[in-house]
């Protein structure tokens, strides 16, 4: 069960990264996104905090069920 728990928050570490340079780099987004620009770093890096706290409730409530 160790290895669902290590696989969840490495899913949650990588949309938490994603997000954060999906928000900060606008190149990186389909051209129909582009033209909105960066969001500022601190957007971005409460975003991708967010989104990885959220993951490690997720991992936390599913060792704590077990």
């Amino acid at each position: 069960m160790d290895t669902a728990y290590i696989l969840l928050a490495l899913v949650g570490a990588a949309a938490s990264f994603m997000t954060f340079c999906l928000m900060r780099f606008p190149h990186i987004r389909r051209a129909r996104f582009q033209p909105s620009g960066a969001f500022s770093f601190l957007a971005s890096f409460s975003t991708a905090f967010v989104i990885f706290f959220v993951s490690v409730l997720a991992v936390y409530a599913q060792a704590v069920r077990h």
